[in-house]
């Protein structure tokens, strides 16, 4: 069996521990909270665990818009408290989700993992403003364990491509269309918008496709990832 049936079949997939994650920390944090981890890699970002979908949906309207609360905590490093989503500006698209799910406030929290990785705790809340600085702390806490989680998978992905040559084998178109199926899968997208996703990433980084893409799969590469082929009639 070849490097890339093992990549299929999800020897290497990380996609059940951020969801692991975010359950744990919807009820370590109680308050009724809903939890969504998104990770920054190679300048995309991708949903990777959510405890409910009504969470995951506003952290997919987030990765899809690249703009929202999490994206900006990523990108800064500073958490982002919304004590109310109704008055929060500039991020139109994750709001309206948001509002269509019942959340009236939300905080980012964000972790590093490297140079060129980033997570984000995203706590939800249907009650008006529950955080306290005692929340916010152990919201902080759990984010660092989460980036620590990650950045153990990204070592361990290093060194398996070492012995095994999953990556190194692997040629750019294969790399590209195995990314385009884990965004698809993460942000629930079309396979246009993947592609799109990775070469404005490309751009903005001023690195091949292939490099954001390998990239993408070290750090999260998705068990049963749909074939980007199913989601465009016109290719065979």
């Amino acid at each position: 069996m070849g490097a890339g049936a093992d990549l299929q079949e999800g020897t290497m997939g990380i996609a059940s521990f951020p969801q692991e994650l975010a359950d744990r920390a919807a009820t370590i944090l109680g308050h009724g909270l809903e939890v969504s981890v998104t990770m920054r890699q190679a300048g995309v970002s991708v949903r990777a665990g959510s405890s409910t979908d009504a969470a995951a949906r506003c952290d997919q309207a987030e990765a899809l818009d690249d703009a929202g609360p999490c994206i900006d905590a990523m990108d800064d490093g500073g958490s982002r408290l919304v004590p109310s989503v109704e008055e929060s500006v500039g991020w139109e698209r994750w709001a309206r989700q948001c509002a269509e799910e019942g959340f009236v406030s939300s905080v980012a929290v964000p972790a590093i993992v490297t140079a060129d990785v980033a997570v984000a705790l995203n706590l939800y809340s249907r009650a008006p403003d529950p955080w306290t600085p005692e929340l916010l702390t152990a919201a902080d806490a759990y984010a660092q364990l989460v980036a620590s989680a990650v950045g153990l998978r990204l070592e361990l992905a290093v060194l398996e491509d070492s012995t095994a040559g999953f990556y190194r084998d692997m040629s750019d178109a294969v790399a590209t269309e195995r990314a385009v199926g884990a965004i698809m899968q993460t942000n629930q997208c079309s396979a246009d918008v993947a592609r799109r996703i990775i070469d404005s990433a490309s751009r903005h980084r001023n690195v091949s496709p292939r490099e954001v893409a390998e990239s993408l799969l070290r750090a999260l590469v998705v068990e049963d990832a749909p074939d980007p082929a199913d989601d465009d009639p016109g290719r065979s």
